[in-house]
């Protein structure tokens, strides 16, 4: 059965281990999602999606609850995507069980940028080995599952060869393809295949939206500084194939709103169709429909901008 959105994104914690310059800050207070309210969430979801992933800001592996979560969404006939800092899976995974309902770990290696070069080849090693181990497990239960090391960094050559040449000599080890997977091989092409069931996946860096916060700081990224009226060209698929949940229940349109400043509603206290009914996202909807952007986050937001060109 057809649903609404092909992902919806639900942030069971905002809070994370890192402080990594691409994220930028997010202003909201830090909570982690307890289990009633990631139920309620589950159950509202229920119909208009079948891929969940559990974030849209924070780290999810550091919510203690996560492998309950998995069991939860999985018992709802959802498919779970992870994007993570990679940080604590040598301290979470080793004893882990397979989970059903995890499709895909996506593992983000840009956040390696923050440490000294020669300690993010020893890390980017212990993150393959630790991910190997959990893969051979995973595949058993779900043969679809997929590790994914994104580089949202293929326009950076100098942080993203060495980590490249790294992975290629890890899984084709005896293969002429070892040393040479280099961001001039991905430009053009958001993927390459490692081994059945590792890829690597490749986008070029962009800048989280956001807007001006008190005090006049901008948090990071590009503001939109236009008031809701102005008519700019523009297209996105926000609340066309996707959606967002933060962690107190705020209903965002996109995964890139990690300040909930396009607050529809409160999945907590109201049903989807509710909020999706309510005038501003009917707006925000029906003015990409026209190619119009009506809201001065989307307004300053440099991914959106990739979807300009494309049809609806």
């Amino acid at each position: 059965m057809k649903t609404r959105f092909d992902k919806a994104y639900i942030e069971i914690t905002n809070c994370c281990n890192l402080a990594c310059s691409f994220c930028g800050l997010t202003v909201r207070p830090r909570i982690f999602m307890d289990e009633s309210d990631f139920i309620l969430v589950l159950d509202r979801l229920s119909g208009w999606t079948k891929i969940l992933y559990f974030h849209l800001m924070g780290e999810p592996f550091l919510h203690p609850g996560i492998f309950r979560f998995l069991e939860l969404a999985g018992k709802r006939g959802f498919s779970v995507n992870l994007t993570t800092n990679g940080t604590l899976l040598s301290e979470r995974l080793p004893g882990a069980a397979a989970v059903p309902s995890l499709a895909r770990l996506n593992l983000s290696v840009q956040s390696l940028e923050q440490f000294p070069p020669e300690e993010r080849i020893e890390r980017l090693r212990s993150l393959v080995s630790c991910v190997r181990a959990f893969a051979s497990r995973q595949r058993l239960v779900r043969p679809d599952f997929l590790s994914s090391f994104r580089f949202w960094t293929r326009d950076d050559g100098g942080f993203s060869s060495p980590l490249l040449e790294e992975l290629a000599r890890a899984f084709n080890p005896d293969s002429s393809r070892a040393g040479v997977l280099t961001p001039e091989i991905l430009a053009g092409r958001n993927g390459f295949v490692l081994s059945p069931g590792t890829a690597v996946h490749a986008a070029d860096t962009f800048e989280w939206p956001s807007l001006p916060q008190p005090g006049g700081e901008a948090g990071g990224g590009t503001a939109g500084s236009e008031n809701r009226d102005t008519l700019v060209r523009g297209f996105c698929r926000g609340l066309r194939d996707q959606i967002g949940v933060l962690a107190d229940g705020t209903v965002v349109p996109c995964c890139l709103d990690r300040n909930g400043d396009i607050a529809l509603g409160n999945l907590l206290r109201e049903d989807l169709q509710t909020i999706l009914e309510r005038p501003r996202a009917r707006a925000l909807y029906d003015g990409f429909s026209a190619r119009r952007v009506v809201e001065p986050l989307c307004n300053g937001c440099s991914y959106r901008k990739r979807f300009d060109s494309k049809p609806k």
